[in-house]
């Protein structure tokens, strides 16, 4: 499952977890600040450039950009790969025309490294217009069109978060942003750092959208996870105005409440907006169905691994559930599940997703059953943003129970 973040999540832990957390990571802490600063001229020089005649690409051209876009995508990261596996590497140097190969791969990566950064720019501005034409059918935005805040994105590989749980309970303790740029033995040096203490759990995950302004959204995806995480993205910058997201941080089930949202939400106005840019919904339906129905062996093993480890855990028995995670991890492995560690760090964050298989939480059913009174998508996202506390949104939820309970009655007599 793609995870996507808001930012304010990784700077709300308190001062003593984070500064454990920052001597972990090092040098590899990653800074919003010196992004900020890198890639915010560029967007906006790029949208100045828009505003001369001729500039700014109609529909067809832009789902012709965004598909040349993520081919060159594809093809850098192809070349780049070859350089980094081994088994692949290994032709450069067991031939009298390895050093020729090599020249050859190093040249193409230079090529697709300009090719991607001449369409970049574009290729934002496109899905930008089609969320945000997404967004106004929905009446989501203000009078001409407005909307606020504005759709902005910008596609790159986003920061990797360090994650902690108490090994005795299954709880977000910390967070911190990594810089993308490690490989997997400084990832479990990191991880090993933070759990010096013998009290905490560690996990350095991925991610494929963070919520910066402009947000952060993951190129490494196709198009439809793509226009996903842009719409995951936006709503919670949308919600950060509404009562929904300025209480985010209140509660473990508000903040789960959010992120279940935004990926339902998200979803349905990404997969629109994915139809603007050209998409076939048809295409690898199963795939992008929720991971229940899409892969029930793995969602049936985590939520039985988590209830499970949850039962050993108010045992007071961390090493039994350890040893739990670890024998269920590699019976995924060899499932063709391709995990990177199971533990409690594993299950505090991806459980707050509760539409995730990592979720034993109820919300993702009741969020579920929510949108299912509404009949557009818009009227969903306006009437959960007014969701000030997790009581509140369980009272509006029995209300649209008894409504159509009531209308039920009045149509079958």
């Amino acid at each position: 499952m793609a995870l996507s973040l808001t930012l304010i999540t990784v700077t709300g832990s308190d001062s003593f977890h984070q500064t454990k957390l920052e001597k972990a990571a090092g040098s590899h802490t990653f800074s919003i600040f010196w992004w900020e600063i890198r890639h915010a001229p560029v967007k906006w020089t790029h949208l100045l450039w828009e505003l001369f005649p001729g500039n700014k690409p109609n529909d067809k051209e832009r789902i012709a950009i965004v598909r040349s876009y993520l081919q060159s995508v594809k093809r850098l990261d192809k070349e780049v790969l070859r350089l980094s596996e081994p088994h692949l590497s290994a032709e450069f140097t067991g031939s009298p025309t390895g050093g020729r190969a090599l020249d050859h791969v190093l040249e193409n990566i230079k090529i697709f490294e300009r090719e991607k950064e001449s369409l970049r720019g574009r290729a934002e501005e496109s899905v930008e217009a089609a969320l945000s034409k997404t967004i106004v059918e929905e009446g989501l935005g203000f009078r001409f069109g407005i909307i606020f805040p504005p759709t902005d994105f910008r596609f790159d590989e986003p920061p990797l978060l360090l994650v902690t749980s108490p090994r005795n309970e299954i709880k977000l303790e910390a967070s911190i942003l990594i810089d993308n740029n490690i490989d997997s033995k400084t990832r479990s040096d990191i991880e090993r750092k933070a759990e010096l203490d013998g009290q905490t759990s560690a996990l350095v995950d991925n991610l494929s959208g963070l919520g910066t302004y402009p947000a952060i959204v993951s190129d490494r995806y196709e198009l439809r996870q793509l226009t996903r995480t842009a719409a995951h993205e936006w709503l919670h910058n949308y919600w950060i105005f509404q009562p929904l997201g300025r209480s985010m941080w209140n509660s473990p089930e508000m903040y789960t409440l959010n992120e279940t949202a935004a990926d339902i939400a998200g979803d349905e106005l990404g997969d629109r907006t994915f139809l603007k840019l050209g998409g076939d919904l048809s295409i690898s339906s199963q795939k992008y169905a929720s991971v229940s129905v899409s892969r029930p062996h793995l969602s049936r093993i985590l939520k039985q691994t988590r209830k499970e480890v949850e039962r050993l855990l108010s045992l007071n028995n961390a090493a039994a559930a350890e040893k739990l995670m670890r024998k269920q991890h590699w019976i995924l492995k060899l499932g063709g599940y391709n995990i990177r560690k199971i533990n409690q760090a594993y299950f505090a964050f991806r459980g707050n997703y509760a539409d995730g298989p990592a979720s034993t939480s109820q919300i993702g059913p009741e969020l579920s059953e929510f949108r299912n009174h509404f009949e557009t998508l818009g009227e969903f996202i306006i009437a959960i943003s007014k969701v000030d506390s997790y009581h509140h949104f369980k009272l509006q939820l029995y209300e649209k129970r008894g409504l159509a309970s009531t209308n039920e009655g009045l149509e079958n007599p």
